[in-house]
Order: C-alpha cells, then structure tokens, then sequence
C-alpha cells in the first residue's frame, strides 16, 4: 500500500492534529502513548548532532509508541504541518474493523523501522533517557508489560515485604485492581530485567474514588482537572538504593507536564516521609492507615513549581545532595518534636 493509500484508508479512524512551524511534536527523551502520520509538511528529526527531515506519509514516534520506550528523537515542525493520531483505542479499532489495513499498516512500520534502525541510514536508536548506568523507563504498551508491572507488585509487597494485600491475586501472583484499567504504567529495566515500577492516573481521564478524600485531592482547586497520582510504588530490594525510584519519578513528571498535570498526588511511608520532602512534596492530609503498606502519609507536589526539576532526574552528586537534605528535614522534626514535649511538661508543671 502506498503512503498516500494510508492517508485516506486510516483517516476515518483517526483524530488529526496540526502544528505551527518551530512546534515541538515529539521531545526526546520522553514518554508517549500516541503515534503520527504525517500528512502535510515537513518536520526536522535531530538525533543528537545530526539533523535530517520527513515529510508527508511519514510516521512520527513509531518505535515508542509500539515499545513503549521514551522518544528516541527531538522533531519539530520545518512549516506548518498536520498529522492523523494513532493511540491505542485508534489502533484497536482499525485491527477490529479493518485487520487488513491494521497487517498492512504494522509491516509497513516495521520496514520503516528497519530502515531507520540500519547502520547505514540517518540514525540509530540508541539515545534513551537513562536515570542511571543501565537503567531505562518504558511506558507499558502491551498487556505483556503491564502484566510484567503487576508481577513485580507481588514480589515486592508479597514475597519481600510479606505483605497481605487486599488486591493480590496469589494464583496468578500479580496484584491488579481497577485503577490499572486507565493507568499509565512505567517500567524501570536494567539489562533486561523489570527491577521497579510506578502507576500513575490521571484524574481528568477517570476518578480515582476514595483516593480524592483521602489524598486531600478535593480540597484542592486543581482537581480534577489537573490532578494526577501515583500508586502501586515498588523496586526490588537489591536496587532500592539505586536510581530507578527517581527515574520513575521523574518520568511520570514528565509524562505530567505533557498532559497538564498541575499537582501530582502519592502516599508515603514514615520512613521515607522525608526523602519526598527533600524532592519537593509536602503532606496534603492526615495519615492514615493503608492496606498495603500500613501507616502512610498523603502527599502532594507542585508540578508548575518543581516539575522542570524533577522531570530530570537525579545527577550523581545530586543523590548525595538528596541525602543531606532529608537528613536535614529529619533533625528539623526531631528538634521541633522536643522542643514540644518540653514546653509540654513545663506545662504540665
């Protein structure tokens, strides 16, 4: 099939989106749930120091949106352009009603990607986002790598926490439950290993239940609207100390900014209450006990004010700096929790 058949056979199917000339559609190093087809104009791809141009019948993010994987490449518009989006209600749709343009349309991009993955053409995909040596954050895409986050939830509540969660299903050892059924689930890999993973939802996109009461959500203007949280928390103990945690963190903020996330919403254990203070997050209501992981925190972070910081992740220095800082948090509260209890039994006297 020729690109300009594609064009017309998924245009029934698809929203269109135009962009102005010097707009970004797609910045590297982030995370996608959509794909496009170019269909007029031209846009610039820049893969580190080298630049080349696609025009129209082109494919835009391709290799992310089918792995899952941050943007390999930062393209902008040249003039002004359009394109046909394709997510994965889109795509589903087309394999349900059309399961020969959908054939035609997966082949298709697997040449395009072979031509764009040679070592003879303009580029390679090895540029990815690290937040560490060997660590990458995907962005689940297949039921595979959602079920992939759900096992690793067992392991890590289940088998080395030894934990009774509500939401464990120990025959098919994986916990699931129904916020996953419109969550966006980040993975973090190390040499082919999934040794951490992050839910997030966005609150516009669907209502997250007694979460909102319990996080403080509705008392807050930006909800729902620009509200998001993140649930189902969980790295393997051998690479706690690592920088998966923050490199999850990191991209679901990113992932955030692109959606309009304006508060991000997570709950915190006492132990690491003031590690999330160090990066940015304050309580946002009472504690209360949670039926995974006992006595929590509910927290909040201002993404329009910390968002760009922590969309970056962690430097190596900066895990030191981290350090320093929650440490600082922690002597602050022990000195303010004395100074309480004397001026408490002065009373008392």
């Amino acid at each position: 099939m020729s690109r300009s058949s594609f064009d017309r056979e998924l245009r029934p199917f698809c929203r269109t989106a135009d962009f102005r000339r010097g707009e970004i559609l797609r910045r590297g190093g982030q995370h996608y749930n959509e794909m496009l087809w170019l269909t007029k104009g031209q846009v610039k791809v820049t893969f580190d120091a080298r630049r080349f141009s696609l025009g129209a019948g082109s494919p835009v993010g391709e290799i992310g949106f089918l792995r899952g994987c941050p943007a390999t490449a930062t393209v902008t518009a040249d003039d002004n352009a359009s394109a046909l989006i394709i997510d994965d209600v889109t795509l589903a749709k087309i394999e349900e009603q059309r399961p020969d343009l959908a054939a035609e349309f997966l082949r298709h991009l697997a040449e395009v990607a072979e031509e764009r993955t040679s070592e003879n053409v303009v580029f390679t995909p090895t540029l990815a986002w690290r937040p560490g040596d060997g660590v990458t954050i995907q962005l689940c895409r297949t039921k595979e790598m959602k079920l992939e986050a759900q096992r690793l939830r067992y392991q890590v509540y289940v088998d080395e926490l030894g934990r009774d969660s509500p939401y464990a299903d120990h025959e098919r050892r994986i916990i699931i439950d129904h916020l996953d059924e419109f969550a966006h689930t980040f993975l973090a890999v190390e040499e082919g290993r999934t040794i951490g993973t992050l839910r997030g939802n966005l609150t516009a996109e669907g209502s997250v239940g007694y979460l909102e009461e319990l996080y403080g959500m509705t008392l807050s203007s930006k909800h729902p609207v620009a509200t998001a949280i993140c649930t189902k928390f969980a790295i393997k103990r051998e690479n706690r100390g690592g920088p998966a945690a923050m490199g999850l963190i990191a991209a679901m903020v990113r992932f955030g900014l692109r959606h309009n996330v304006e508060e991000c919403y997570i709950d915190c254990i006492p132990p690491l209450l003031h590690y999330y203070r160090a990066i940015g997050f304050k309580i946002s209501g009472p504690e209360f006990f949670h039926r995974e992981h006992g006595l929590s925190y509910p927290m909040v972070v201002d993404v329009t004010r910390r968002g760009r910081t922590l969309s970056e992740g962690l430097k190596p220095s900066g895990y030191l700096q981290l350090y320093i800082v929650a440490q600082a948090f922690k002597w602050w509260d022990r000195m303010r929790h004395s100074s309480f209890e004397a001026s408490r039994r002065t009373r008392r006297q």
